[in-house]
């Protein structure tokens, strides 16, 4: 039987005789009135537990299991989440390598063009700076955006903020669902590097890598207090005559254009390829020529291996992630199995109720028609009777099938 079977506007007395029209001769005398207003009033009482059993269906959707069942779920969304979160942040900056390992490549071929003297060291130079550019502007693309609670901000794990210390972002990316977190160490693969002088202790420090035209001339630049105070003195990089630079221990000497002379300690920053002035410009007429183009190919070497180093950890930290991920969604999918076993539970429960609603209102129908048909046995009898065409004179006995079964005889 449906669910939604039951009318509010169904008559109970009708089963008393199956819809025959002679049912309704019983409500002109007052028991059958009677009748009437019980039949109602057992109608409206199962009508009321039916209808509550119905909302009760629509409603029970949910328990204290399933409840924890579906934050469970929640949690375990939100962790993946930001597991996806993680994973475009690795995959943003692993999509520069390929152009970082590009630029340096470059860089190897054009110190072995000028070894052949297939192109002069000034063009050396002028590209050589503008490389440093453009692997800068690759470090600062790798930016990511991703959420925190309602806010966001940006994750860059190859680019440094500070040229002082060169320092870079870490991620911390959800490793499964006891709350553990897998950390990712940014590191810095711009280029930057900055000189302290020996006497003063001040602060050196060059834009050249940081220029947006390829055209710019980068600037060398003093402070005594970095950033906030500069001493005022600066000089262009092209007009810097290098004396002598140590790659092992940084030591470096060097000549402004105005006649000043600067000794310091130089300290790279990333790939730390230096301007082109510290290899002394490539120029084959400087005393240090050869020591200039070793540090020029040691230091290409170094910022190659380090990228190819960044790259396999990263890669190593996506794949991690992206297996987390799967284990994630597997969790996921099955407490959502769960939830749903556990709500068809409940609604069978729920189901289970409103039919023996309708069951109980079923038999309550047949029980009251049993005992109004008991009462009625001699109104019937009587109007039978009155059919009959020489009622008081008719000897012939009448018989009439009430329709639960019970057989009436009628005698004149």
């Amino acid at each position: 039987m449906p669910l939604d079977a039951f009318s509010p506007s169904a008559t109970i007395i009708g089963s008393l005789t199956g819809g025959v029209t002679s049912v309704d001769r019983i409500l002109v005398n007052r028991s059958g009135q009677a009748q009437a207003q019980a039949a109602k009033s057992i109608q409206n009482l199962f009508a009321s537990r039916i209808d509550g059993a119905l909302a009760n269906l629509g409603a029970s959707n949910s328990t204290a299991i399933s409840e924890q069942l579906l934050r469970d779920q929640s949690h375990l969304i939100s962790r993946k989440e930001r597991v996806n979160q993680a994973i475009g942040v690795i995959s943003q900056a692993l999509d520069q390598f390929d152009y970082l390992k590009n630029h340096i490549d470059y860089l190897q071929e054009q110190i072995t063009d000028l070894e052949n003297g297939d192109i002069t060291a000034a063009e050396l130079s002028v590209d050589w700076d503008n490389k440093l550019r453009k692997i800068n502007q690759l470090a600062r693309v790798a930016s990511e955006s991703i959420k925190d609670g309602s806010a966001y901000y940006q994750k860059n794990l190859i680019n440094s903020s500070s040229r002082s210390n060169f320092s870079t972002q870490t991620l911390f990316a959800p490793y499964n669902s006891a709350g553990d977190t897998l950390q990712v160490d940014g590191v810095y693969l711009g280029t930057d590097y900055y000189i302290t002088e020996d006497s003063s202790g001040d602060f050196w420090n060059s834009d050249t890598a940081f220029l947006n035209l390829e055209d710019d001339v980068g600037t060398l630049t003093e402070y005594s207090d970095y950033p906030d105070t500069a001493t005022g003195q600066s000089d262009t990089v092209t007009d810097l005559t290098l004396n002598s630079y140590d790659a092992s221990t940084g030591a470096i000497d060097f000549d402004l254009s105005g006649g000043g002379n600067i000794t310091g300690v130089v300290s790279g920053g990333g790939l730390a390829l230096l301007d082109a002035w510290v290899y002394g410009d490539f120029d084959s007429g400087h005393a240090d020529y050869a020591t200039n183009l070793q540090n020029a190919k040691d230091a290409l070497d170094a910022a190659e291996g380090l990228v190819l180093t960044t790259q396999a950890e990263f890669l190593n930290d996506r794949a991690t992630l992206q297996s987390r991920a799967s284990v994630f969604d597997a969790q996921i999918g099955g407490i959502s199995s769960q939830v749903a076993a556990l709500i068809e539970d409940i609604q069978d429960e729920a189901r289970a109720s409103v039919l023996a609603n309708q069951l109980e209102y079923v038999l309550a129908q047949f029980d009251f028609a049993l005992l109004a048909a008991r009462g009625n046995s001699l109104v019937q009898s009587i109007l039978i009777s009155q059919d009959q065409e020489d009622f008081g004179t008719n000897t012939n006995a009448g018989r009439v099938l009430i329709s639960v079964g019970q057989t009436v005889n009628v005698s004149a």
